[in-house]
């Protein structure tokens, strides 16, 4: 999510649906991008001006690319950040529809068991 906070109203203005992409940060820090993505999800959310919002984690692989770190950038990661951000107001707001994995072709058996305990498990 790289729009500044005008940019992001706008298009959630003209949208039926929002699925923002919370990856190919760079970022180098595993809890630099979990902090980053409970900041993320919090102004996702405020700013969305009740358009139905999926937000998008990582589960693919394209190390060496620069923009991508998957030892940082991963669902694990995400899944904690996100949580964190949408734990800061106590309730999930009616436009909060889930998680987008992206992708899941390459999601391995280790993160769909991952995303069994804590995603889907109340």
């Amino acid at each position: 999510m790289h729009w500044d906070e005008s940019y992001f109203k706008q298009v959630a203005r003209r949208a039926d649906q929002l699925a923002v992409m919370m990856y190919d940060t760079g970022v180098p820090s595993g809890k630099l991008y979990q902090q980053l993505l409970k900041s993320w999800t919090h102004e996702i959310l405020d700013w969305s001006g009740g358009t139905p919002v999926l937000l998008g984690v990582p589960t693919y692989d394209d190390a060496g690319v620069g923009y991508h770190l998957p030892s940082v950038e991963n669902l694990r990661n995400a899944l904690l950040g996100l949580h964190a951000g949408l734990n800061r107001s106590g309730t999930l707001p009616n436009h909060y529809q889930g998680v987008a994995i992206y992708c899941e072709w390459e999601t391995d058996e280790a993160e769909w068991q991952y995303w069994h305990e804590h995603f889907l498990s109340p």
